[in-house]
């Protein structure tokens, strides 16, 4: 899949209350946690330095928190809230254990179980939604930060053809970069 841009910036938001308790969030508007909220201050403090001139985020409460708290350190950043950056809405299954959805997730990426729920969003469906969120962020921006959640980061793998990674940690900074036709990323510690 090819963008205008050539790199951008991804960040899992902070601990929600549901991260927590190792529950499937989905669309579920859960803030972060206290813990989580101490580490995204900290997370900030941290990145206060890098060059951040926009930051795209969910408008779900845990990214739009994080994201915020990382705008503090970042006053001349544009802001924007952008949909198509919300979690994987898991319908029915919503605060189901992490643990069987990523399960569920698994049978699908093999395609061993045919999506039986029409109240989860399709794997399609949210590839397409990953793309035109992308294309609208570096519309704006061509090295944008995008503030989002863990089942959406797995999908923009599968959309740019970078390696899957099941589960990032919250708070984890990833960089992607466009080099010789094909995406690449790697962890920012």
């Amino acid at each position: 899949m090819k963008f205008s841009s050539k790199k951008f910036f991804f960040v899992r938001h902070a601990e929600s209350l549901w991260n927590a308790q190792n529950l499937c969030q989905g669309r579920a508007d859960i803030d972060i946690s206290p813990k989580g909220l101490n580490d995204a201050r900290a997370f900030a403090k941290q990145v206060a330095k890098m060059p951040i001139y926009q930051i795209f985020t969910s408008p779900l409460k845990r990214a739009l928190h994080t994201a915020t708290i990382i705008k503090e350190y970042h006053p001349e950043a544009g802001f924007s809230i952008l949909e198509e950056l919300s979690e994987r809405d898991w319908g029915s299954l919503t605060g189901m254990p992490s643990e069987e959805m990523y399960r569920i997730e698994t049978l699908e990426e093999k395609e061993l179980e045919p999506l039986l729920d029409p109240s989860i969003e399709s794997r399609k469906a949210l590839q397409e939604r990953v793309t035109q969120g992308l294309h609208k962020a570096f519309e704006k921006h061509e090295e944008p930060l995008l503030v989002s959640h863990g089942r959406l980061f797995v999908t923009l793998c599968e959309v740019l053809g970078t390696p899957l990674i099941r589960q990032i940690p919250n708070l984890s900074l990833i960089e992607f970069t466009y080099i010789s036709g094909q995406w690449h990323m790697r962890s920012i510690e």
